[in-house]
């Protein structure tokens, strides 16, 4: 059901909420085309600049923790003020950073401060749904948050194209003005009385409670497997697509195909009143389509065969990204904070580690080993779950 008493109206609060998910994706591969310009402008070898990368997602899985913490002591909406207020203001430091080396360092802190509004915008949600409500407005976030991270390389390829890197940049600190304008709107979801005074004591009991609640570690468990496939697709695809003769363009149209998948079945998928039921067919879906992947990556089959495989995995592989972050957060309504942190930080961690293991030996054998074993781990989850 949903909280009357938050006075925020449901449609500021939809589209508010969709907006703060997509930050994390925007801001960590939206920059990825500009690569080669970033390396020319500075004069820096590719592995520097690959490693801006690379601290912008160590920020967003850290930044997780830090808001997410203090989000359940002093509220929602000052505390994303302050990231959002931080993130403009290290987006300038990027911008206007002589040498590639600030740069990098300044990434972390860019991927710091965008991690604020993704782990609030899952508290705020849980602060204010539940039941089945929670989990329409999650297949909501899910499905804008799915198709952003696969459309956001492409978005910021095409705005580099057109003008340079910077105006990515430049693109990004909008984005945070229109969600600074946004959350001085928003209107305070977590109640005084709600609120949690967090000592290092009771803090570590907390977490200790959490990770010992199988009901929200288990899903949680299963969205870092699924995030990873997801990485691994998108480590693996352009090099894949490359083999098959495929142009940059044509490997964006591919990934805009596939991610309108994963939306289309991460909104679907808030439909159902079983989430347990929508974790096992999900993953029984995967792991079909994980062996086709196997098949057609293993036998170089046809670009056809390996697509139709891709597009059934992300079919369900959204609805897998609603149904793990709905029970995950009505499982720990408590302390959505730290949950929410705890959540988040399992998606980027799992796919910081496994997209360099894409680059090792043949990229068709090493995706399709991790393709499958990540589609048969979840299933073990599953089991363990008892779905």
């Amino acid at each position: 059901m949903v909280r009357e008493e938050r006075i925020n109206s449901k449609l500021f609060l939809e589209g508010f909420l969709g907006l703060l998910s997509t930050f994390g994706p925007f801001v960590m591969d939206m920059y990825l085309a500009s690569f080669p310009q970033i390396a020319e402008f500075y004069n820096a070898v590719p592995s520097l600049v690959q490693m801006s990368l690379a601290t912008c997602t160590i920020g967003l899985a850290v930044g997780q923790f830090v808001f997410g913490i203090i989000s359940d002591r002093y509220g929602r909406k000052v505390p994303l003020l302050l990231s959002l207020l931080l993130f403009l203001t290290v987006t300038i430091v990027c911008l206007l950073s002589p040498t590639i080396e600030l740069f990098v360092f300044m990434r972390f802190f860019q991927g710091l401060a965008a991690a604020g509004a993704v782990v609030i915008s899952r508290s705020i949600a849980a602060d204010c749904y539940s039941g089945i409500a929670l989990a329409r407005i999650f297949g909501i976030i899910g499905m804008i948050n799915g198709v952003s991270t696969v459309l956001s390389p492409m978005l910021g390829g095409f705005v580099a194209g057109a003008y340079a890197w910077k105006a990515v940049f430049i693109t990004l600190f909008i984005i945070g003005l229109i969600m600074f304008a946004g959350t001085i709107q928003f209107r305070e979801s977590l109640l005084q009385h709600n609120r949690i005074c967090l000592s290092f004591t009771l803090l570590s009991s907390e977490v200790k409670r959490i990770v010992k609640n199988r009901s929200y570690v288990i899903p949680t468990m299963q969205y870092g497997f699924v995030m990873a496939m997801i990485f691994v697709n998108l480590a693996s695809g352009p090099f894949i697509m490359d083999e098959y003769g495929f142009s940059a363009e044509q490997i964006s149209l591919t990934f805009g195909v596939n991610a309108i998948a994963l939306g289309v079945t991460a909104g679907l998928a808030s439909r159902f009143k079983d989430m347990h039921k929508v974790v096992c067919y999900s993953n029984n879906g995967m792991i079909i389509a994980s062996i086709f992947l196997v098949a057609a990556l293993f036998l170089h089959l046809s670009f056809i065969v390996y697509e139709v495989a891709v597009f059934l995995l992300y079919l369900f592989v959204g609805a897998m990204c609603t149904a793990t972050t709905t029970l995950a957060m009505d499982s720990e309504r408590k302390n959505a904070g730290i949950a929410s942190a705890f959540f988040g930080a399992t998606g980027y961690i799992a796919g910081g580690i496994i997209s360099p293991i894409v680059g090792i030996g043949n990229i068709f054998i090493t995706s399709a080993i991790l393709f499958i074993g990540l589609a048969f781990g979840n299933g073990i989850l599953s089991r363990i779950l008892k779905v």
